[in-house]
């Protein structure tokens, strides 16, 4: 029998990724040690030296709008996914820090780590179980768990607290500007129109500009307060998005909850079903793993497949 969580517990379950914990954090610097978010849209500034500077946002998508350039090494609170970093490496960084996600299903998310290697830029994933989603500053202090041949070459390992390889990575050479693709899905989709409503595939909440108040959407990103963000923005009648692995306090699903506050069904899929960043295997090939209390009184189930949730979601609301 599913009980549902409530977003502050810590849930855990089959992951693909680890976490080596154990090291002090005595000699973080002031400007993380507390852990707290970050807030929307804003940056911080961790370090600077003649060098550069060490940079942290709780989210990719509050990258825009902020200066960051060659001289910088960039940690996120989203996922270590090309279609994630894509604008990071189009803008040009020296290195790049994310989350692992639970590795997911085809290790999407961590596919930035060799697409960086590829084009040359470091990039390291911190392990899922180790730092709240959606929260730079817990990426900074979280724990390696894979890096790529470039980071590896600056001495970055799994098993190091994620400021300590950030310093590691602030020696490399400027980085440089590198247009970088986000993926084949790059545009929402409808995949189902009905007289109650249309269901969307989408890379994530970000994607969709418009109201779209009779609709449901499955994203591939993931399920965190950013999600909810994006269907409150959207007034989207509901909503299922990645579990990315769930993360510390539920963070990577506490967009799940937010929206039962709202009165929207929400769901997450396991990130072991569906690619994340893949709105399509969200849809196609995603499996519940998470629902609110407004979906599950809707009929929506833990095991159910994305498609009988949403097509649930937009029948019943």
């Amino acid at each position: 029998m599913f009980i549902k969580p409530h977003r502050r517990h810590v849930l855990t379950s089959g992951l693909a990724s680890f976490a080596v914990i154990g090291r002090a954090w005595a000699a973080a610097p002031a400007t993380i040690v507390d852990g707290t978010t970050i807030g929307r849209e804003k940056m911080l500034v961790v370090g600077q030296d003649a060098a550069g500077r060490i940079l942290a946002f709780d989210s990719s998508t509050y990258i825009e709008g902020n200066p960051i350039g060659v001289s910088d090494v960039v940690a996120i609170g989203s996922y270590c996914g090309t279609r994630v970093l894509a604008p990071i490496f189009t803008k040009g960084v020296k290195a790049v820090i994310a989350t692992d996600a639970g590795i997911g299903k085809d290790e999407a998310g961590i596919s930035g780590l060799k697409h960086g290697e590829t084009i040359g830029v470091p990039v390291a994933s911190v392990a899922v179980m180790s730092a709240e989603t959606s929260n730079g500053r817990a990426t900074l202090l979280g724990t390696i768990s894979r890096a790529n041949a470039q980071a590896r070459a600056l001495g970055v390992a799994p098993g190091q607290i994620a400021w300590e390889a950030a310093l590691l990575l602030a020696k490399a050479p400027a980085g440089k500007s590198i247009p970088t693709s986000p993926g084949a899905e790059e545009a929402p989709v409808v995949m189902e129109t009905t007289p109650q409503g249309r269901i969307w595939a989408t890379p994530g909440s970000t994607a969709i500009r418009e109201k779209i108040p009779n609709d449901v959407f499955c994203s591939g990103a993931n399920s965190s307060r950013v999600m909810s963000d994006g269907a409150i923005r959207m007034a989207a009648k509901g909503a299922i998005a990645n579990d990315a692995g769930i993360a510390p306090k539920n963070s990577a699903v506490e967009g799940v909850f937010l929206l039962a506050e709202r009165g929207v069904p929400a769901a997450s899929v396991s990130t072991m079903s569906a690619r994340l960043g893949e709105g399509l295997s969200t849809w196609n090939d995603g499996v519940i793993s998470v629902a609110n209390d407004v979906a599950l009184k809707l009929g929506v189930r833990i095991g159910m497949t994305a498609k009988e949730a949403a097509r649930l979601m937009l029948a019943k609301m």
